[in-house]
């Protein structure tokens, strides 16, 4: 897949950035098709929200993905150590996937994420502009490593092939540290901040592709790669799918649930309240411009009505935003326990 390094990419927090090698597709609304187990790739369920959990789940599960393809590497980076033995071509593959797929797909739906989360909370823009850099310098440092596995996997001594060892370590660690950085501050603030509206503009500016490593088909350049980490795959994909499934898309549905239904309890209050007050002023109006004793006898009794009515209506109409967010976290538990019994018949 052919690249220029250092295209032109808007540092600014808020403008999504483009893909360096095509343009987007136009959005399709596919569910993600579930992995082959010996890949060892998350079955996801889908959110019973809006979707809302929907983008969150899969950019952790991909953020999973890339986290074994640093495994892998640095199982092949301590194999440069004097007296061991590294495979160069899997450091090739491993780091053709880290180049091309997540700059391709995974970082644009980032971006996106992060341009609406700087409209919401002008308090990320520090973070999410560090966050963009970052993936311009993995990017950079994709390129630069693979230069660097090229021309170790045509040289003759192993000197060559140990210097390796120092870029991948340090592309290692900073691809790592990003991953964290996303995951701990700016996934945590964008369950906190954006609304359903919010989740349902990320969704629909994201485009579904298959993965050519963990999807349903692998690509022929990822086959070697696919197999070997399909051993390792099948031993922790019980693991990573439990995670998943009972950890972070649980957590994400049950804040995002709680937060709508808080917003529409406020908004229900404040709106009769309102309400009542209006009233209220109406009738003491009405009451002191009337004549005759009568008329100031009642004005306790239409007030005190208009307050229930208000009072009725508001009861009633947050018992149903109430009752809605029971039953949407009541199914989404009933999911999970169905999943699981799936997982483990």
């Amino acid at each position: 897949m052919a690249r220029t390094v250092g295209k032109a990419r808007s540092s600014k927090p808020v403008p999504a950035r483009s893909s360096p090698t095509r343009a987007r597709a136009a959005p399709r609304a596919v569910a993600p098709k579930p992995a082959a187990k010996r890949t060892g790739i998350v079955r996801k369920t889908r959110s019973v929200l809006s979707d809302a959990p929907g983008i969150m789940v899969s950019l952790n599960a991909e953020h999973r993905h890339i986290a074994s393809l640093l495994d892998a590497l640095a199982r092949q980076s301590d194999g440069l150590l004097p007296g061991r033995d590294a495979d160069i071509t899997m450091v090739r593959d491993i780091v053709k996937y880290l180049n091309d797929f997540p700059d391709e797909y995974h970082h644009p739906r980032e971006d996106l994420l992060f341009q609406i989360l700087s409209q919401r909370d002008p308090g990320s823009h520090e973070v999410i502009r560090q966050l963009q850099d970052g993936h311009r310098e993995i990017y950079r440092r994709s390129r630069e490593l693979l230069d660097l596995v090229a021309d170790a996997e045509t040289a003759d001594d192993d000197g060559r092939r140990r210097q390796l060892k120092y870029p991948c370590d340090r592309y290692i660690g900073f691809y790592r540290d990003h991953i964290n950085l996303e995951e701990g501050v700016v996934f945590r603030r964008a369950t906190e901040k954006l609304r359903r509206e919010d989740w349902a503009a990320v969704n629909a500016g994201s485009r579904q592709v298959d993965d050519p490593l963990f999807g349903q088909r692998v690509r022929k350049e990822y086959r070697r790669l696919s197999q070997y980490l399909g051993t390792r795959a099948e031993r922790v994909g019980e693991e990573i799918a439990l995670a998943e499934v009972f950890g972070l898309e649980a957590a994400v549905e049950g804040t995002v649930s709680a937060l709508v239904a808080a917003a529409e309890i406020r908004g229900i209050v404040g709106r009769h309240l309102r309400a009542t007050f209006g009233e209220c002023i109406a009738i003491a109006g009405r009451g002191s411009s009337s004549a005759g004793f009568d008329a100031v006898l009642q004005l306790p009794q239409a007030l005190a009505g208009s307050v229930r009515s208000h009072s009725t209506a508001g009861r009633q109409e947050v018992g149903v935003v109430i009752a809605r967010a029971r039953s949407e976290l009541a199914e989404s538990v009933a999911v999970r326990f169905r999943y699981l019994r799936t997982l483990l018949g």
